[in-house]
């Protein structure tokens, strides 16, 4: 190759090596680790080589960022002059430059030192070890300090407490949720998506924190509240639109650097349940492993009409208190290009005032279909997602319930029998309206027996700061923090874009 390129170079000749910079960058390299040996040899044998030999050759090595060739001539260069008895100072302040470039700044720093001493005792005057110690000292390793302790911090932040029995407790469902579809990723205000958060008791006295359909923002809306990733036990989501998946990524992601730097050095496990498009769509995260290999994530697989009962090996019923009977939702996932979206019935061992076992219903996004209220009529608690607001006369929604289907489902759900529905999915077109479109649904929904019949029905629009306890479905009143029956709790809307929940008693 050097004769096509007509380069003369010689191992054992210093003046051939006056041509390596006309070589191409990657032929120059190799030549120089092929024959770093011999060169050495040559620079060693002959005691009249001039010093800027040593430096020509030991530059280039770094500016090809050759730095541990380089290390190895400024090695041989100081040892050479050491025998000598010249002053070898210059040789170890460019050894000290590549063993910083190679990361090993307190080997570097023992360089320039050392080369201090030397140029001081050789009376030389221009030392540039003296700069280059100020450098290190100066600056160098305080920033590496500062980073550390911020480093240090950090994971100080990651490791947050599980605080989820303070926080919140256990048998509560908070809705973390504000608007759905897109429109906190354009809307010119201080707009949030969101989703669930359930808490339940799981039989051995352990506190449960189940995230459902964590969208945009949920995660920071979760840390508002004081809660962390220790805190999320399970993650339950209905279809794969990113306002209802928008945080998963992220939640996975902390997941991952948790098991990294957890104090406890043990594997946090999260149980995943989702549908086929969320599969689809997280596919490359779900077989997460952490540093030592265990599993981080088991992923079960939401299927209209079964039953889950396990999560890998484990008996729901005994780690988290429910087992989930999944629903059909007419409602179109990106991923699978199908209706693949599912609803949901959560039944739980938490016993109400009724002596029935609490069942929490989810729809999830979906059209209304004839009977599909009848899913839920064994739920005391549902999460109705409206989505929209009919937009032709006599036509309902093709993807979502609307306030005509919402109207159909709970009749078909519980008729004449006490639930508590709580709105949900509203777009931020719904500002300002989402007290009267939840009291329409309510009167529409209610069973016809007169105008003395007693309303049996409940229709709460979700907001943030909305806190339902599971055991008795009683609602924490916004002013006072007490709960209250939720037959007694109306909504206050005006003025701001929060909802307040205000006991009327």
């Amino acid at each position: 190759m050097f004769q096509l390129l007509k380069i003369h170079l010689d191992e054992k000749k210093p003046e051939s090596w006056e041509n390596l910079p006309r070589l191409p960058y990657q032929t120059r390299k190799d030549w120089i680790v092929s024959h770093l040996k011999e060169i050495l040899a040559t620079l060693e044998a002959d005691p009249a080589i001039p010093e800027e030999v040593w430096h020509k050759f030991g530059f280039m090595c770094i500016n090809d960022i050759m730095y541990k060739e380089a290390e190895t001539i400024y090695d041989r260069m100081y040892k050479k002059y050491q025998k000598q008895h010249k002053n070898f100072g210059i040789a170890l302040y460019y050894r000290g430059i590549a063993r910083f470039l190679q990361g090993r700044f307190k080997e570097a720093l023992a360089d320039f030192k050392a080369a201090r001493q030397q140029d001081f005792h050789c009376k030389n005057t221009k030392s540039h070890a003296i700069a280059a110690i100020s450098y290190m000292e100066g600056t160098i390793f305080p920033t590496r300090d500062a980073i550390k302790k911020n480093q240090e911090k950090l994971i100080e932040d990651l490791n947050q407490p599980r605080t989820l029995d303070f926080k919140v407790g256990a048998g509560m469902l908070k809705t973390l949720h504000k608007w759905n579809s897109a429109t906190p990723l354009f809307s010119s205000g201080l707009s949030q998506g969101g989703g669930y958060f359930i808490t339940l008791r799981s039989p051995s006295g352990e506190t449960k924190g189940i995230a459902i359909d964590p969208g945009y923002d949920f995660y920071a809306i979760m840390r508002d509240f004081g809660l962390g990733i220790a805190d999320i036990d399970a993650i339950i989501i209905t279809h794969d639109h990113d306002d209802h998946t928008e945080s998963m990524e992220g939640i996975l992601s902390l997941l991952a650097k948790y098991n990294d730097h957890n104090k406890e050095k043990c594997s946090k496990i999260i149980d995943i349940f989702g549908s086929a498009g969320t599969l689809l769509k997280f596919h490359g995260l779900l077989s997460a492993l952490d540093p030592y290999g265990n599993k981080e994530i088991n992923f079960n697989l939401l299927v209209p009409g079964n039953t889950l009962t396990t999560s890998g090996t484990e008996d729901l019923l005994k780690k988290y208190g429910f087992i989930i009977h999944v629903k059909p939702a007419y409602h179109r996932e990106r991923w699978t290009n199908q209706e693949s979206s599912v609803g949901l019935v959560i039944e739980t061992n938490l016993p109400t005032i009724n002596n029935e076992n609490l069942s929490i219903g989810i729809t999830g996004d979906t059209r209304y279909e004839e009977k599909l209220g009848r899913e839920y009529k064994n739920c005391q608690l549902l999460l109705l997602n409206i989505g929209s607001i009919e937009k032709e006369e006599g036509q309902f929604l093709s993807q979502h319930l609307g306030m005509l289907g919402c109207i159909n489902l709970l009749k078909e759900a519980r008729l004449g029998k006490p639930l508590l529905a709580v709105l949900t999915e509203f777009g931020e077109e719904f500002l300002g309206k989402r007290e009267i479109i939840s009291h329409i649904i309510e009167n529409w929904s209610q069973p016809l027996n007169g105008p003395s019949s007693k309303k049996t029905l409940k229709v709460m629009p979700a907001d943030i700061n909305l806190e339902v306890r599971l055991s008795d479905l009683t609602i924490r009143e916004t002013d006072t923090h007490v709960f209250f029956p939720y037959q007694m709790i109306d909504i206050e809307e005006s003025g701001s874009d929060s909802l307040k929940y205000k006991f009327t008693g």
